[in-house]
């Protein structure tokens, strides 16, 4: 050894790549300054397959980090995980890369003293990310490799993942398993198989040629307690120790935005859980059974197949703008097969809707009257209700869901009515012929003039309305499908002969304050 190198063991801000097959063999990789290794005197290597320029390492002492990037043509590996041109990673005292994948040319990065910067050696590597993010604490979660975001969504990360810029992203079950006992459901945690011999060799394949391997599933069972988390933990954990491959894992736990098809699990993973690289969107795809298949005849039987439970692995693919595939197109390589979207298409009712709001004479009138809403949860009825009639200093609105009940709304209109200079809007469902009596008796004993205001939002886009709140207004009390499709079990449409003066149909206008709030409103979310 050279008298630097000598020297340097002394000196706790050195390190080198250290040759696993020859410890004699040490490469001193300076401060901030670039070492290229490759077929050259230097490493020994004559091997034609290594490019002379193979791969460039540059250490970073105040991080006590190593940046490599694959230089080469050939493939490389970080912790014998593949690695290939262009793609870059940082490595931590411990860690071992290889300038070519499955070779014996293989180096240990050391650091002398190594320094005490939270990660031990043998742990996986953190990945290329920004300044700011390697500046981060490290997440905490309940074991070295499961964490838990925003107390619903769990994620786990295979020792020596690595992070790349190509995603081969799976759903789980009916596509990376099935039940061992052929029920739909499994009967517990132990109930499971690989779906077909070819998932763990398409699996290793994708790994090799540069895929980064995610699975998205949705877990509703834990977040009702019908799931034990531990025990299925553990599944994961054997599912893929079967197939030998690092994959990166988000369970989602509950109805929220990480529950597919809406687009969480995904966003997190490109904002924190791929190093800050960016993803080709063209090569990575998602593959999932729940794809809105009908009934079917299998492709290598006369068996009649059901039609799939639901679409929302296709929907959360073409949430996330991702190509899609069904485990049998993509493992067993068969056409295309029939599939049928949701009737309601949020693209179709954004082309379709006249954002123009209707005319402002129909928001107040010269004269007194009672406005009665009509509309479901989720119709828009309460936000037009405050923000285009409450929005009138004579206008007072008057709502169940403050009062508690049909007979104080009663009370506070007749109250309000006995006011020469008070109208009042009533902002009830009022579905029916019924509901709706009480109120107009009130109006007409007094002498008032009545008039509906009908909210004209389908059933579905009312639902859809309901999730999109959901998700992005926490606070908002969550209103069940039960109560949308009650209403319309006892929806009468309002008729003049009621004692209405004038019923006015209103459509629902989406108004939006956050560019993401309406990206999401325009994805499949049911």
């Amino acid at each position: 050894m050279s008298e630097f190198s000598t020297n340097a063991k002394n000196n706790a801000n050195i390190c080198f790549l250290v040759s696993v097959t020859n410890p004699e063999l040490k490469f001193i990789l300076l401060d901030k300054e670039p070492v290229i290794l490759g077929r050259t005197k230097q490493t020994g290597i004559v091997d034609q397959r290594l490019s002379k320029n193979q791969m460039k390492f540059e250490a970073d002492y105040s991080m006590g980090r190593v940046l490599v990037e694959q230089l080469g043509c050939n493939m490389s590996a970080v912790n014998e995980e593949s690695m290939i041109k262009g793609e870059k990673r940082l490595l931590c005292h411990g860690d071992t890369v290889s300038l070519l994948f499955n070779s014996e040319y293989t180096y240990r990065l050391d650091f002398v003293s190594p320094p005490n910067y939270g990660v031990e050696s043998g742990k996986r590597p953190i990945t290329l990310s920004d300044q700011h993010i390697l500046s981060k604490k490290p997440r905490t979660g309940l074991s070295e490799k499961w964490e838990t975001r925003d107390g619903t969504l769990l994620v786990y990360n295979s020792l020596n993942l690595v992070h790349k810029n190509k995603i081969a992203a799976f759903d789980m079950d009916g596509t990376i398993i099935v039940t061992q006992s052929g029920k739909v459901f499994p009967i517990d945690d132990k109930d499971w198989k690989i779906y077909c011999p070819e998932v763990t060799k398409t699996i290793r394949k994708l790994s090799d040629d540069g895929y980064k391997i995610v699975i998205f599933t949705n877990q509703g069972g834990i977040g009702n307690k019908k799931v034990n988390e531990k025990l299925f933990k553990e599944k994961i954990e054997n599912i893929i120790g079967m197939i030998k491959t690092p994959v990166q894992v988000f369970v989602a736990t509950h109805n929220d935005i990480y529950r597919k098809p809406a687009p969480g699990m995904w966003n997190v993973l490109v904002s924190d859980y791929n190093g800050g690289l960016t993803i080709d969107m063209h090569t990575s795809f998602f593959c999932g059974d729940a794809a809105g298949r009908p009934v079917r005849i299998g492709s290598s039987s006369s068996k009649q197949i059901k039609k799939d439970h639901s679409c929302c692995d296709r929907l959360f693919a073409m949430n996330i703008g991702l190509k899609f595939y069904t485990p049998e197109e993509y493992f067993w390589k068969v056409n295309a097969e029939k599939f049928k979207l949701p009737t309601f298409n949020p693209n179709d009712i954004m082309a379709n809707i006249n954002f123009t709001d209707p005319p402002s004479k129909l928001f107040s009138s010269n004269r007194k009257e009672m406005i009665i809403m009509v509309g479901c949860p989720g119709s828009g009825k309460s936000y037009f209700a405050s923000n285009k009639l409450g929005r009138h200093g004579h206008t007072k609105i008057i709502s169940r869901d403050v009062l508690g009940s049909y007979q104080k709304c009663l009370n506070e209109a007749q109250q309000y009515l006995k006011r020469n200079d008070i109208s009042v809007v009533i902002d009830n469902t009022n579905p029916d012929v019924k509901s709706r009596k009480r109120f107009i008796d009130l109006a007409k004993s007094m002498n008032v003039s009545v008039r509906v205001f009908l909210m004209n939002t389908p059933i579905e886009h009312a639902k859809h309305n309901n999730k999109f709140r959901e998700l992005t207004h926490e606070s908002h009390q969550k209103v069940s499908d039960i109560v949308i499709n009650t209403y319309f079990s006892k929806f009468e449409e309002p008729s003049e002969s009621e004692g209405i003066d004038e019923i006015v149909k209103i459509n629902f206008v989406p108004h939006f304050k956050d560019p993401k709030h309406e990206a999401l409103y325009k994805m499949y979310l049911l």
